[in-house]
């Protein structure tokens, strides 16, 4: 099985997007296994965009 982790931006959440986006992951077919929101911190937003940084996002 494959982990994946997906990150709502704060303006996603702001326009009341999250649902929607939650329900189109499950219509194509991911099973959510767990849920969590918080905001992050600075640095870490910083380190997993450093992380990012470079990748191919879509495959």
């Amino acid at each position: 099985m494959e982990t994946t982790l997906i990150l709502i931006k704060p303006d996603g959440v702001q326009r009341s997007l999250s649902g929607e986006i939650l329900s189109r992951l499950e219509k194509s077919g991911l099973k959510i296994c767990g849920l969590k929101f918080f905001m992050l911190m600075k640095n870490l937003q910083n380190n997993i965009m450093l992380n990012m940084k470079g990748k191919t996002l879509f495959q």
